[in-house]
């Protein structure tokens, strides 16, 4: 049995002009049951060599995330502890998604679990603090944690969703001009956060190549396609981002940097979002990356997707996805087109985000991926241990009579 959350429900007016649902426009609405949940487990195979012979306990970060542990003849001799989790007085932080150009929770039914080993701890959850949205929009729940010591510690959180596809008066959306000002609900969209560090000259001098100073000439519609344009031409997505360790189960998300990626010339599909952010925030577009996941097949398990929102005080945010943009040979194609995967994209409402920046963006956790969690004042803790993301998604089903949302 799970507790809920002690919420004082907030009102938030959605960002974004009244006028923007004349031109962008929620239709074929979905509910979903999103969960997230992490698994830490101290007991560590060791790893034997070539010989037979132990080689020390497995650290994930030698085969993370492109060399599964079953190849090169690895075995493994036994599972070994490597150390506890001491929880008392600690505290753990999951962040969440209230709104999105695209989908809606329902915070109010915000509800999860913690166990430290095989107890569960219904204090944390009892206890547990929601936070208001920060400078992105993005909220987050804390567990306040009790005395507990295990090898194992795992948790989750439960939050309904309504998710939507989106319809685009492109013509109309295309016309539209440069704002005037930015408000300042959205200006923290502008600025640097977490990995996107758009300050770095790279994304300035990318602006510059792709648009010259011709930028403004052309709608922000339009310029926004030019500058994606240009990203997909510069850089070439050949990585997966999807860490995994044994058994294929998802250890977290591999990223570096949006700069860092920039000055490559191979990204995975985390980052190819990062950079396209960035060179939309140093050209003077509000935007923003949504990590979330996507439901594929009642036999396949959901898998994480990142996708990137600009903004247009006329429009409201607007989705695009990376992915489909490159599938769909853009670059062949003018800015005056309609393009698949730019405001409109195929089966938008079967995703639902989970953040907006990767986490932890800094905690004691060194060398382990990125997963939608950090951690804070815990007594003890293992020196390594391995770190597991479960993603569920449980379909509610269409919503009837709400094609299109008031």
């Amino acid at each position: 049995m799970s507790f809920k959350f002690s919420i004082l429900a907030s009102l938030f007016l959605p960002m974004g002009h009244l006028g923007a649902q004349d031109l962008l426009n929620r239709v074929d609405a979905h509910d979903w049951e999103l969960t997230v949940e992490i698994r830490l487990s101290s007991e560590v195979p060791i790893q034997l060599g070539p010989d037979g012979r132990p080689m020390g306990i497995f650290r994930p970060d030698q085969l993370w995330p492109y060399r599964p542990p079953w190849i090169d003849g690895t075995r493994w001799l036994e599972v070994k502890p490597n150390g506890f989790f001491d929880t008392e007085g600690g505290r753990i932080r999951m962040p969440f998604v209230e709104e999105t150009a695209s989908s809606e929770a329902e915070v109010e039914r915000l509800d999860g679990v913690f166990f430290i080993g095989t107890r569960q701890d219904e204090s944390a959850i009892a206890n547990g603090k929601v936070f208001p949205k920060d400078i992105l929009g993005e909220r987050a729940v804390e567990f306040a944690l009790n005395e507990g010591r295990d090898t194992t510690m795992r948790w989750s959180i439960m939050l309904p969703h309504r998710s939507y596809g989106i319809v685009v008066d492109e013509p109309q959306a295309a016309a539209l001009p440069w704002p005037r000002t930015v408000s300042s609900e959205v200006a923290p969209a502008l600025n640097p956060s977490g990995l996107i560090d758009s300050d770095d000259p790279v994304f300035a001098e990318a602006v510059n190549t792709i648009a010259g100073d011709r930028l403004q000439v052309v709608s922000p519609w339009r310029a926004a396609k030019s500058l994606l344009a240009g990203v997909i031409r510069t850089i070439r997505v050949g990585e997966p981002a999807t860490a995994r360790g044994r058994s294929t189960a998802i250890r977290g998300i591999v990223a570096r940097k949006a700069s860092e990626a920039a000055k490559s010339s191979v990204v995975n599909p985390v980052e190819d979002v990062l950079v396209a952010v960035g060179v939309l925030r140093a050209a003077g577009l509000p935007a923003r990356a949504v990590h979330g996941v996507r439901f594929r097949t009642l036999r396949l398990p959901p898998e994480p997707i990142t996708w990137g929102e600009w903004f247009h005080p006329d429009l409201g945010w607007v989705p695009f996805d990376m992915g489909f943009l490159r599938g769909d040979g853009v670059v062949n194609r003018g800015v005056d087109q309609k393009w698949r995967g730019f405001g409109e994209i195929r089966e938008l409402e079967r995703r639902v985000p989970i953040a907006f920046r990767l986490h932890p963006e800094s905690d004691a956790r060194g060398w382990y991926p990125w997963a939608w969690w950090s951690w804070e004042g815990l007594t003890e803790q293992p020196g390594f241990f391995e770190q597991a993301v479960e993603l569920q998604m449980i379909d509610r089903g269409r919503v009837p009579n709400r094609g299109v949302a008031p």
